[in-house]
């Protein structure tokens, strides 16, 4: 199996991919009810909404972009 390559471009992948990160721990917590996956998954999901509230302030100040994708 081909290895997957991971590229983040701007802050809307990296949360994307943070978000990802979060739900497949997430999944791996509730099978195996492991801390370190529940651990690992609140810091990813809390990763992801500082990325989300980075694009808000952004947007805030500048205007800029007209729509946020993850707001739609």
């Amino acid at each position: 199996m081909a290895k997957k390559q991971t590229k983040t471009i701007n802050i809307n992948d990296v949360r994307e991919a943070c978000q990802n990160i979060g739900d497949k721990l997430k999944d791996t917590f509730d099978d195996t009810r492991d801390l370190k996956a529940a651990q690992g998954a609140v810091s990813a999901y809390g990763t992801a909404i500082s990325a989300a509230k980075t694009q808000l302030i952004y947007k805030k100040l500048t205007g800029a972009p007209a729509e946020i994708d993850f707001l739609k």
